[in-house]
C-alpha cells in the first residue's frame, strides 16, 4: 500500500457546527497562549477570552508556538471575567469549568448533556480557576488521571476536553 501525506489543503474535514470558545482565566504562559491559538484553529474554536491575562500577544514563543493561527482565531484581552462569563450566558453558552473541584464531574459522563453553545473554561497554570468564577459556572468537570501528579499542562488539558465536548455524538450531547 502507498501512502500519501496529505497538506492542509487535500483534508476535506467539515467546519465546526456548534459555538464554542475558550475562556482563559489568568493563563500567562505565551506557549500555552500559542498552543491553545493552535487548538482552536485545529478544532474550530470561535474566539478565545484571555481573562486577566499578562500576555504578550507579539511574543516570538507566542507566535513560534501558534504557527501563524494566532492570526485565524479571533481573541480578545478581557479585564473582567465574571462580566464576560455573564455575557456568554446570556447568549446561550454553557459554561463549563476545566477544574479538579469537590463538585467536578468526569468529562466523559458530559456526553450526555445538550449542550447548544459551550464555553469552555480553563484556569491558570499554578492556581487553577479563580474561587469567584467557579462559584459562576453551569458545570464543573475534570479529566480523571491515572498517575500521581493531579493536573496537566492547560493547553495539554483542553484539547482533551474540548475535543471530547466537540465530539460526542448528538444523540448523547
Amino acid at each position: 500500500m502507498k501512502t500519501k501525506q496529505l497538506n492542509h489543503e487535500e483534508t476535506q474535514i467539515a467546519p465546526q457546527s456548534i459555538p464554542f470558545v475558550l475562556v482563559c482565566d489568568r493563563v500567562n504562559s505565551p506557549a500555552n497562549a500559542g498552543s491553545l491559538f493552535r487548538l482552536a484553529d485545529a478544532l474550530g474554536i470561535e474566539h478565545i477570552y484571555f481573562c486577566q491575562a499578562s500576555l504578550n500577544f507579539e511574543s516570538t514563543r507566542l507566535k513560534r508556538t501558534a504557527r501563524s493561527s494566532e492570526k485565524q482565531v479571533a481573541y480578545t484581552a478581557v479585564e473582567d471575567a465574571e462580566t464576560l462569563l455573564l455575557q456568554l450566558k446570556s447568549e446561550g453558552f454553557s459554561c463549563i469549568g476545566l477544574e479538579l473541584t469537590t463538585q467536578s464531574i468526569p468529562l466523559e459522563t458530559f456526553k450526555h448533556q445538550a449542550f447548544e453553545k459551550i464555553a469552555l473554561v480553563l484556569g491558570n497554570e499554578r492556581h487553577g480557576i479563580d474561587q469567584r468564577i467557579l462559584e459562576q459556572l453551569d458545570y464543573l468537570t475534570y479529566i480523571p488521571m491515572h498517575g500521581k501528579n493531579s493536573s496537566m499542562n492547560v493547553s495539554q488539558a483542553a484539547a482533551i476536553a474540548a475535543y471530547q465536548l466537540l465530539n460526542a455524538p448528538k444523540h448523547e450531547r
